[in-house]
């Protein structure tokens, strides 16, 4: 029996992560490294190329084991046509024609180059937390805020096919500074940096929070974001105020994302996503008091993704 496998890549500013994935989105021999991105692009293919061999030569190939694809989801927008790297902040790169690099590396594979995003939100639909809603949205809430969507059962990267770009609406006019050089973007205001921010200026009017016990807001890293999330819960007030500010800003953009798009059901992934129920029925009562026609429409119901990590590897894989 030939045995039908795809390398599937997950390429984000800190991390590579990579694994064979099956039929059935099932991961084997998951390895990663850290992101290196002194050498260029160049330096990238060649970590990702080495990476990718390590895992082919576990393949038992008297069990006729096939690797005839190789996803590879990178933290940006693709072009449709030149399938050129158009803009990933986090990894210095403008412009980036990736796939020529890699093929050296993989000269037996059929290389797909796709945005990360897509990749979770097509694996999350595929195999978790969105099966059976043809009609969905994934956003990944972390160090930025990503996302996709599925329209009629297939991902849907827009007229232009450039992709899903959630985090970099426009919510304040002239507002904070976001990483992509503009101001006001949704991501300015609910990644983790804005959640440190707020936190941290709460803090300097509760120097007695939780949060600072035997700390100093002057060190490095004086808390987590799972401490800041649990002190919240607590009734910490420094902590509360920043969770119930990040909660106010999600809200606002899930709103105006559901007044477009109109989808069925919302999954959140992302480090921050691993709350409490508390955490997703606040989010969704205030989603609700956003929304046109308020209380009188149906507010789709707000859930934590399945995959975790998994997603973007698993997404890659199956994305041809």
């Amino acid at each position: 029996m030939n045995m039908q496998y795809s390398l599937g890549i997950d390429l984000g500013g800190s991390h590579i992560a990579a694994a064979l994935v099956d039929e059935e989105g099932q991961l084997f021999y998951k390895e990663t490294r850290q992101t290196d991105v002194s050498g260029g692009v160049k330096g990238v293919a060649a970590d990702i190329g080495q990476l990718g061999q390590s895992i082919l030569k576990n393949l038992d190939h008297k069990k006729q084991i096939s690797v005839q694809y190789l996803g590879i989801g990178v933290p940006g927008p693709v072009h449709p046509e030149t399938h050129n790297v158009i803009l990933a902040h986090n990894l210095g790169w403008d412009n980036v024609n990736l796939l020529p690099e890699l093929v050296p590396y993989f000269p037996n594979q059929e290389i797909h180059i796709v945005n990360d995003a897509s990749c979770a939100t097509w694996a999350e639909y595929k195999f978790g937390a969105l099966h059976d809603y043809p009609n969905s949205m994934l956003l990944t809430l972390g160090t930025g805020l990503g996302g996709g969507v599925i329209y009629r059962g297939e991902v849907f990267d827009g007229g232009n096919a450039y992709g899903f770009e959630p985090g970099h609406t426009i919510l304040v006019a002239d507002g904070e500074l976001c990483s992509c050089g503009r101001r006001g973007c949704l991501e300015a205001y609910v990644s983790i940096r804005a959640l440190r921010r707020e936190a941290d200026k709460a803090l300097k009017q509760h120097p007695d929070s939780l949060l600072l016990k035997d700390k100093s807001l002057d060190s490095s890293m004086p808390y987590t974001i799972r401490e800041l999330f649990a002190a919240a819960d607590a009734g910490d007030p420094a902590a509360k105020y920043s969770v119930d500010l990040y909660v106010h800003y999600l809200a606002i953009g899930i709103a105006s994302f559901i007044v477009v798009l109109q989808p069925e059901i919302i999954a959140l992934g992302g480090g921050i996503s691993y709350q409490s129920e508390n955490f997703y029925s606040d989010l969704q009562d205030a989603v609700a008091k956003h929304l046109l026609a308020g209380a009188c429409q149906p507010v789709p119901r707000i859930i934590q993704a399945k995959l975790g990590n998994d997603a973007g590897i698993v997404g890659a894989a199956i994305s041809r």
